[in-house]
């Protein structure tokens, strides 16, 4: 293969030493954890649990209203208009179909879902809360390491760096580099290669331990990222950790899980006195800490996960 056709074949490859390849992965990874954290029972048709999680992550409300035909749907809209309590008082949401921009009264035209009970805003501060900017942190988070991690397993591969100022010498180490990043024995066949250039040692030590360490930090934030939803990741405890302190842990967890369910719960009996509906909302029993078997504190979260990903 010659440089011309290896480098467009290395262009079309999937480049994970790339952060933004690694960011577009783990977020939308995250972003579909995210989603599938509660299920909904008895949607009327016209509204789907995605349609809710979606606004409800992306915007941090979601807003259900009626169509001109009398279903049910939730729009992407902005809410505005503040009440003696700093709440929106409105809601408006441009739609192709309805053609020009539309104001619903909230709790008379239309009722809303929060995420959380940080809500839209308190006293003119703009809150996120929503969860895109959460995932979007621990996605940039994520590709970080894993592009220092493959950074070093490439570099790992290498005992030390030429260097040369010679334009032919170059082109032909990038042949030669090329083909190591591909994975491939690279023989060098240029004589000038040889004659031309020097070599400075790489201090190998510590590049093992150090592909290690940065998969370590890559689990250490994802466990994170479930803590903060209010999951438990990991699958056993620490011998130095006990179910009384496991337990303790849980209820730090459950504030955030629970807050987000109570909040969706809460906007649901709205929705349900407003329209007649009878719509139920729980968190999926594969991501409640409340149905882990606490004996040898062995979750089903990492089997939700597992789930997840296939």
């Amino acid at each position: 293969m010659n440089i011309t056709k290896m480098n467009k074949y290395i262009k079309e490859m999937y480049d994970v030493s790339s952060v933004k390849n690694g960011y577009d992965y783990w977020y939308f990874k995250l972003l579909n954890l995210v989603i599938n954290m509660f299920e909904y029972q008895n949607l009327p048709a016209g509204i789907t649990r995605r349609d809710i999680e979606i606004n409800l992550i992306m915007t941090g409300h979601a807003v259900i209203l009626p169509r001109t035909d009398g279903t049910l749907f939730t729009p992407l809209a902005n809410l505005f208009g503040y009440d003696s309590y700093y709440q929106p008082t409105w809601a408006v949401f441009a739609n192709p179909v309805f053609i020009t921009a539309k104001r619903y009264t909230i709790h008379k035209d239309c009722e809303v879902i929060y995420n959380n009970s940080l809500q839209d805003s308190i006293y003119y501060i703009k809150a996120d809360s929503g969860l895109s900017s959460f995932v979007s942190r621990y996605a940039r988070q994520l590709a970080d390491i894993e592009s220092t991690a493959n950074i070093y397993a490439v570099n790992s591969r290498l005992v030390s760096i030429p260097v040369s100022n010679s334009n032919s010498v170059i082109e032909s180490l990038k042949a030669f580099f090329t083909n190591i990043s591909l994975g491939k024995r690279a023989v060098v066949t240029d004589s000038a290669i040889v004659e031309n250039f020097r070599n400075v040692d790489i201090n190998r030590t510590g590049i093992k331990d150090g592909i290690n360490d940065w998969l370590i930090a890559r689990d250490k934030i994802l466990e994170q990222f479930f803590r903060d939803l209010g999951i438990r990741m990991t699958n056993q405890k620490k011998a130095q950790v006990n179910i009384d302190e496991v337990e303790s842990n849980d209820q730090l967890l459950l504030i955030s899980s629970d807050d987000m369910l109570k909040e969706r719960q809460k906007g649901i009996e709205r929705v349900n006195n407003m329209y007649g509906t009878n719509i139920k909302v729980r968190l999926n029993p594969l991501y409640n800490i409340k149905n882990v078997e606490q004996k040898g504190v062995q979750t089903n979260v990492t089997t939700q996960l597992d789930l997840l990903s296939e």
